[in-house]
């Protein structure tokens, strides 16, 4: 992997972007079939005025039936539990024990289902736990079928140019030339990086921004908002007329929202998924949040506002009653705007914070969170704390069985290649990381005075 990026780095900008492009072929060929045909017509053509519990509970049922036969670990479970199928109600689902991140962890190939599951996810995850997951290539269709189903109710068709705001590393950490973003032309994308968005970076971007025209503005909102900022402290706009934003992986605050929406002048319409593949949320032209209720049950669990999710999408490795570490406020309350799910009040569990960079600019908690996902699943949590611009503390607790040495050389590798490297590092593996007052645990502690 390191090869590789070392010689991407050093091609000439139009490889860069011919490579970039044959990789976007390759994500469009997983996520575009027939399967995803089928699934976006079903959903343009849906009958909604059927309680949507009734299909809710026939996908769980078919779901639970295909764990029971093709995947170990439920195999087992199942059987310990006396879990008997098909369920009759809804309610039957809390029959089944909570799964934790790091069961899954550590049982990672118990979860492998024994089916051809050929695309790979790997998720750090607002725990900063790394966690590699599988999918077939039907329910990654059905998966993006939703998504862009959500963005066609709000005038953006799959195929319409898009910019996307993105936490890959596109660029070579110490580029000076202002071409700070690739081109992915199968997908009709501009990928523009996160890493490089410093004050006088900020109108080679815009300048970008107005010579490609985009339709829509997806990815990290908190780097929209970078040059939002700057294009209402200089009175700037954009010379062209975006159809909508959709931002992904953070929260979006209120005064988030407004931002965007004055200096862009577009609406947000934000979205929720995972890379382990929760059930997918969107909003509304009523600005409410719907769960796209086909893909999956979402469950109160504990304390403030912590979820369980139960994914359908997730047949590689399926995820039933999963801790994934968000949280949310659920609710009762109904929508006129004809989807017929159930209506999520809030998205409270994404978190904004970040480090600071020299060479990076902002780098934000969702980026650092990727900084394992090289690894064999060999580190259990991790923590960056910053004291000043240019030194940082990445704290991390190593599997006794997983790690090995040159696992601390990744570590390390991965932080330079987000952060600079320029950036001073210092690796601490520790027991356990320290919760703060409110009993969280951060994964982005920032200390710099």
């Amino acid at each position: 992997m390191a090869l590789k990026e070392e010689l991407y780095y050093k091609s000439p900008i139009f490889i860069q972007n011919i490579l970039t492009s044959l990789y976007g072929k390759k994500l469009m060929q997983e996520r575009y079939g027939m399967g995803y045909e089928e699934k976006i017509k079903e959903l343009r053509e849906k009958d909604r005025t059927i309680d949507y519990r009734i299909e809710q509970l026939e996908r769980l049922n078919a779901f639970l039936l295909f764990v029971q036969t093709h995947t170990p670990y439920y195999q087992k479970l199942f059987q310990e539990h006396d879990i008997r199928l098909p369920f009759t109600s809804l309610d039957q689902l809390q029959t089944i024990p909570v799964l934790e991140k790091e069961t899954l962890r550590q049982q990672n190939a118990a979860f492998l289902s024994n089916i051809d599951a050929p695309v790979r996810g790997r998720t750090g995850g607002t725990s900063g736990k790394s966690l590699q997951v599988a999918f077939m290539r039907e329910d990654v269709q059905e998966r993006m079928a939703h998504l862009d189903y959500f963005k066609e109710l709000h005038g953006f068709y799959s195929g319409m140019r898009r910019a996307s705001f993105t936490g890959r590393t596109l660029t070579a950490v110490d580029q000076k030339k202002p071409i700070f973003w690739r081109m992915n032309r199968p997908l009709n994308q501009l990928l523009l990086s996160i890493f490089h968005m410093k004050e006088e970076n900020l109108p080679a971007y815009i300048e970008e921004l107005n010579r490609f025209r985009p339709a829509a503005l997806d990815g990290t909102p908190t780097a929209m908002l970078e040059i939002a900022l700057y294009m209402l402290k200089y009175k700037i706009q954009l010379d062209f007329k975006l159809t909508a934003i959709f931002p992904t992986a953070e929260t979006v605050t209120p005064e988030m929202r407004r931002l965007l929406e004055e200096a862009f002048q577009a609406p947000v319409f934000d979205q929720y998924g995972s890379s382990e593949g929760a059930p997918i949320i969107s909003e509304c032209r009523e600005r409410k949040l719907h769960l796209h209720h086909e893909t999956g049950i979402i469950e109160p669990y504990g304390e403030g506002g912590e979820v369980v999710v139960t994914c359908f999408t997730t047949r590689g490795t399926p995820l039933i009653r999963y801790r994934i570490g968000d949280r949310m406020t659920l609710s009762d309350a109904t929508c006129t705007c004809g989807l017929n799910g159930p209506v999520i009040e809030s998205i409270d569990g994404r978190g904004t914070s970040y480090i600071v960079s020299e060479k990076r600019g902002k780098v934000f908690e969702g980026d650092i969170t990727t900084i394992a996902r090289e690894l064999p699943n060999s580190v259990l949590r991790l923590q960056v704390e910053q004291y000043a611009l240019n030194q940082v503390t990445l704290r991390y607790i190593p599997d006794e069985q997983l790690f090995v040495p040159k696992h601390e050389k990744i570590l390390l590798r991965e932080m330079h290649k987000l952060l600079g490297s320029s950036m001073q590092v210092t690796l601490e593996p520790v027991r356990q990381m320290k919760q703060e007052p409110n009993g969280k645990t951060l994964i982005v502690r920032q200390s710099m005075k």
